[in-house]
Order: C-alpha cells, then sequence, then structure tokens
C-alpha cells in the first residue's frame, strides 16, 4: 500500500514547524500563555459541539480549564503586539502568513476533491 502523498507533505510541515519552534525555544525561555489557552479553549469547544467531534470539544474544555486554572497569570504572560519587540514580530508575521496559505491550500484542495477534479 502506497502512502498518499499528502500525508508526507503533512508530516515534513509538521516537522519543519517543530524544529523552528525549538530554535526559538532555545534562545529564550517562554512562559506559557494561558490566556491564549483559554481563547484556544472557548473557540475549540463550541466547534467540536456543533461538528460533533468528541476529540475537537474534548481539548478544547482542557484548554479552557488550564487557562481558567491559572488565570492570575494571564496578564503576567500575555504579550500584546505592541510588546513584541522586531524579531518576535517578524516570526509571528512568517506564522500568520504560512498558516494562511495552508488554511487557502486545505479550502482549495477541498473544492478541487469534492468537484472530482482531482
Amino acid at each position: 500500500m502506497a502512502i498518499p502523498w499528502i500525508l508526507i507533505a503533512i508530516a515534513g510541515i509538521i516537522i519543519l514547524l517543530a524544529a523552528v519552534v525549538l530554535l526559538i525555544r532555545r534562545k529564550k525561555k517562554i512562559p506559557p500563555d494561558y490566556y491564549v489557552f483559554f481563547i484556544i479553549g472557548i473557540t475549540w469547544l463550541p466547534l467540536g459541539l456543533v461538528f460533533k467531534n468528541p476529540a475537537f470539544w474534548g481539548m478544547g474544555l482542557i484548554f479552557m480549564a488550564i487557562g481558567l486554572a491559572h488565570k492570575k497569570e494571564w496578564k503576567k504572560n500575555h504579550k500584546t503586539w505592541k510588546q513584541l519587540d522586531k524579531e518576535e514580530r517578524k516570526i509571528r508575521i512568517m506564522l500568520l502568513i504560512v498558516l494562511g496559505i495552508l488554511v487557502l491550500a486545505g479550502l482549495v484542495l477541498f473544492f478541487l476533491f469534492s468537484k472530482n477534479i482531482i
């Protein structure tokens, strides 16, 4: 059985992103941003319920609980765009562009597969 090329591409992207994260984390220890955990949780929980995906709403519930458990640390570890230095802004912009391209590519592929073009 041949492994589809899309799985290999996704695995490669995950490995590349993991390498970038590890390189960034070695330079500077970054404490977790529990406010973001909470935001992810309140986003994933209803989406999981709407799409009837127990893994998705379960992870949303876990992220939300972790964020709420550390509510006192929200302001301490949360950085706004103005608080980021120039290098951190560049990295976040690059990540947003890469993630945006991946989402767009996924939507295009979804459309092409749904219309039986591919």
